[in-house]
């Protein structure tokens, strides 16, 4: 298992940097695989009762409306399309309005948040994106080093039972160090480096725990194989899916 893990990684992280190095066309292909592979693996671990058709010419559409610069008027329009689309979609497939709503969902988790990733690339570049991942692959392996050694209290076991507060500390403390490295570095400002490392810590472990959740309501262990030693495609991104929507609106704010 291990093995398999050195081995994706050694492989897909010099493509997803090299990807996101030269951006543009490159980084929106890519990104987009990772939106249409994680769309397959929701509908995998959904059961049935999913619309096909909604969640990819919703999804796809979104994104169309992403790379074309999104505005408050295209995103109205967007989303009033796909909600009409939803509705009409349930109506002529047996009135199930509420129990299919975990279409939108879908959608909104897999497409949506995804989307963040080109966005922060594109209209804040490519330091800041690598700030996002650095940040988000640090708080990881902080909170489990940290966890492992020091973890005695459970910080959600009804959720994730071996994730420990203490872990989740060591975490925060490991992207703060990390917001201190990259203000000497980027000769930014350090308050502002932490603040945006701390609460990006934060909400990469929570993009965890929503996940974890998801996986435990639907039984299944991880929600693919396409990444061996990892899982799948959300099994990897989920703390990004919170990650990067966070940044951008950091960045939107304070910038």
């Amino acid at each position: 298992m291990l093995a398999q893990r050195v081995l994706t990684a050694l492989i897909g992280i010099p493509v997803l940097l090299t990807a996101l190095y030269f951006g543009g066309l490159a980084w929106r292909v890519l990104v987009l695989l990772i939106i249409m592979a994680g769309l397959v693996e929701f509908v995998r671990i959904s059961g049935s009762g999913l619309y096909l058709d909604y969640l990819f010419v919703a999804g796809l559409s979104f994104f169309a409306v992403t790379y074309s610069g999104i505005d408050g008027t295209k995103l109205l329009l967007w989303l009033v399309f796909q909600l009409v689309y939803y509705l009409i979609r349930a109506t002529f497939s047996g009135m199930h309005l509420f129990s299919s709503a975990f279409n939108l969902f879908g959608v909104m988790y897999v497409v949506v948040l995804y989307s963040f990733l080109v966005l922060v690339r594109e209209q804040f570049g490519i330091v800041w994106a690598v700030f996002g991942f650095a940040i988000t692959w640090l708080t990881d392996t902080g909170a489990y080093f940290g966890g492992t050694r020091y973890g005695k209290h459970k910080l959600a076991p009804k959720i994730s039972p071996k994730k420990s507060v203490e872990g989740a500390l060591f975490g925060v403390a490991t992207a703060g160090l990390t917001g201190v490295f990259f203000a000497l570095v980027t000769e930014g400002s350090l308050m502002q480096s932490v603040l945006f490392a701390v609460i990006l810590s934060v909400c990469a472990q929570l993009g965890d725990l929503v996940e974890s959740a998801l996986k435990r309501e639907r039984a299944v262990k991880d929600t693919g194989s396409l990444l061996p030693g990892h899982g799948g495609i959300l099994d990897r991104f989920d703390s990004l899916a919170f990650v990067f929507p966070a940044l951008f609106v950091l960045l939107t704010i304070f910038s």
